[in-house]
């Protein structure tokens, strides 16, 4: 039995993975549905109240802190904050192709966000492109139950990521990696002439002594060149996981029939 409880240890990160992953695609769904919903009007008023919550932020004098610090977590985001782009459970998605990713943006970067998906640092602009923003989204870089950011660092110079935000497709070239101590945070600087958004989770997986950075630059969104797009690696570790996967439950359940008829026969020949 022993040997049984360390084959499901074994498969919980496979499994939590998968149960994760289905819980992403629902929240995104749901926040499609709401999207659907609403008027050409009412989006565009979300738009604007983005615009001017973007434009406040150059205007106040934020300190900018590590995203997984207890500061971070302490800052106390306005009211405004969460009524702007307050579309269903999430604000937006990001898409990575590059590396499979594809995830809820939520408000803010609390410990149960960033337990569900991305969190959007309140202190950058929000995600809804336009010259003289830049917008940070943090993300752990992967929990026992979910890979979330685990493969941010296959990431390369040229790679693009999207921003799915209202009725918009942003896409965002990778033009810088780096990685920085928890206490340097001078990335976040915002140009008048450029559009960015940084992706930031822990590094080394594990250790998270720094931070890994990701930044990209606003691009024309062209359907085709993402759709030609081949994740690195996709085909061959999730057919892994799902060998390991089918290979464990054929095991376990082979397992379980062995132990049923030894009991059984052990109880046969006590009644014999």
């Amino acid at each position: 039995m022993i040997f049984v409880f360390g084959v499901l240890i074994f498969f919980y990160p496979i499994v939590g993975n998968w149960l994760s992953t289905k819980d992403h695609y629902e929240v995104i769904s749901r926040h499609n549905e709401v999207l659907a919903q609403m008027s050409e009007q009412e989006k565009e008023r979300e738009r604007e109240k983005a615009k001017q919550y973007n434009e406040s932020i150059t205007e106040r004098d934020i300190p900018i802190v590590d995203p997984f610090s207890e500061d971070a977590k302490e800052q106390t985001e306005t009211r405004s904050y969460y009524n702007v782009l307050n579309i269903g459970e999430a604000m937006g998605t990001l898409e990575i192709p590059s590396i499979n990713v594809n995830l809820p943006i939520y408000h803010g970067v609390s410990d149960a966000v960033l337990s569900q998906g991305i969190g959007h640092m309140s202190n950058s602009s929000l995600p809804i492109g336009g010259l003289g923003t830049h917008a940070a989204l943090t993300g752990h870089r992967g929990l026992p139950s979910s890979k979330l950011f685990r493969d941010l660092d296959k990431m390369e110079i040229g790679d693009l990521f999207y921003i799915h935000m209202l009725d918009e497709t942003l896409a965002y070239k990778v033009d810088k990696i780096d990685v920085v101590l928890p206490t340097e945070t001078n990335w976040l600087e915002i140009r008048e002439d450029k559009d960015y958004v940084t992706l930031i989770t822990c590094e080394p997986y594990m250790i998270n002594t720094h931070r890994l950075l990701v930044r990209g630059e606003r691009v024309p969104f062209d359907p085709a060149v993402k759709a030609s797009v081949e994740p690195k690696g996709k085909d061959k570790i999730q057919w892994l996981e799902f060998g390991l996967f089918i290979g464990g439950i054929v095991f376990i359940t082979s397992l379980m029939f062995v132990y049923i008829f030894r009991v059984r026969s052990r109880k046969g020949e006590s009644n014999a």
